[in-house]
């Protein structure tokens, strides 16, 4: 929270929330994964190829791989699918876990993903420019509504649209929204239609991976775009370390 008077705070992560959105089935987003510690459900992930995953660097910031998986090909939350375990997890090596720039880390699996209704997303061009006012497509698990204490067992999808980094930067002023980073929402709006998903989860923008949901304050607030990680920014670190 932003508190006047006070040394600005760690930036506020988003607690995987999807708020205005609607049932969907993974069949139609079947990159999304279910992030698991102890086969329990934690953060959004996407799938890069059969045996890589992306998802937010504040969702493994510890880097320890014991008891975490993902689950692929469900549409439920906690179960079905195909599970399989993490075997490394790379950190961007300018990841900040207070301000959340550089909030992008890689899921290397023990075996490959093989299970129906789970597919590669496709990787943006290397620092393509995002359109202002283009439609974001967020996926997820997280709860429907601003401090709902459950989440849904079926897999959430919403669309908000980008706004500008000066418009985004205005709402933030005591947070840096950088270069990494890029903003959705509806703003002055907010409500039913405002999106913050599931923390890590794959954020679609004309049909390519853009980002991944990373920091915001509260749910659905008029005031407030959701803050993603700017995953074009980021494409070439992404090749560099799987060959992607």
């Amino acid at each position: 929270m932003i508190i006047c008077g006070l040394p600005r705070t760690r930036v506020p992560t988003l607690d995987g929330r999807i708020v205005g959105g609607n049932d969907a089935d993974i069949s139609d987003f079947p990159y999304q994964l279910v992030l698991q510690y102890l086969d329990q459900h934690f953060c959004g992930a996407g799938i890069l190829s059969s045996t890589w995953a992306v998802t937010a660097a504040h969702c493994v910031d510890d880097g320890i791989v014991t008891g975490i998986s993902v689950r692929a090909g469900s549409t439920r939350r906690s179960s079905g699918g195909q599970t399989v375990d993490v075997s490394r997890i790379i950190l961007h090596p300018e990841y900040d876990w207070w301000t959340l720039d550089y909030d992008i880390a890689l899921l290397e699996l023990v075996e490959p993903i093989s299970v129906a209704n789970a597919s590669a997303i496709v990787l943006p061009e290397a620092d393509a420019p995002i359109a202002v006012g283009s439609i974001a497509t967020v996926t997820g698990w997280g709860v429907l509504e601003p401090n709902a204490g459950t989440t849904p067992e079926i897999l959430q999808v919403v669309e908000v649209p980008v706004v500008s980094q000066e418009d985004c930067s205005e709402a933030y002023t005591s947070y840096p929204v950088t270069d990494r980073m890029f903003c959705a929402g509806l703003l002055g709006v907010g409500g039913k239609d405002a999106c913050q998903g599931d923390s890590g989860g794959p954020v679609i923008v004309d049909g390519v991976l853009t980002g991944l949901v990373s920091w915001g304050i509260s749910c659905a607030e008029a005031l407030y775009p959701g803050v993603y990680t700017n995953v074009r920014a980021l494409r070439s670190w992404i090749n560099e370390e799987t060959g992607l």
